[in-house]
């Protein structure tokens, strides 16, 4: 994946995921992180609300450890199809935040 395909799906400090692997939100969520924001939200609507509970969920288990969902929103978005008619989407915008490292050895880091 080329970093312009990475800076397409985050603006800011969101990542919106959509047809792509959850993989590549993972990534995103994980650059995002490494430029060293401290807090970042997954937005997904429709059928791309399971694949953002998974990148969470992937990014939790194996990447960033130190990682707490401060928030979970749920809504829906009215939007109008194709043909012209009306329709609701569910959306899901979860906020990640990460967990500051505690200092035991009594040292001032710099």
């Amino acid at each position: 994946m080329t970093a312009g395909a990475i800076a397409m799906m985050y603006k800011g400090n969101m990542v919106r995921v959509g047809k792509k692997p959850v993989l590549s939100y993972v990534v995103a969520c994980v650059t995002l992180f490494n430029s060293g924001k401290r807090e970042i939200m997954v937005r997904a609507r429709g059928r791309s609300i399971p694949k953002a509970i998974e990148a969470v969920g992937m990014l939790r288990r194996s990447f960033l450890k130190e990682l707490v969902v401060k928030s979970v929103n749920i809504g829906s978005e009215d939007i109008k199809r194709y043909d012209g008619r009306g329709a609701s989407v569910s959306t899901i915008e979860i906020t990640l935040t990460k967990r500051e490292e505690e200092n035991t050895s009594g040292m001032i880091e710099l």
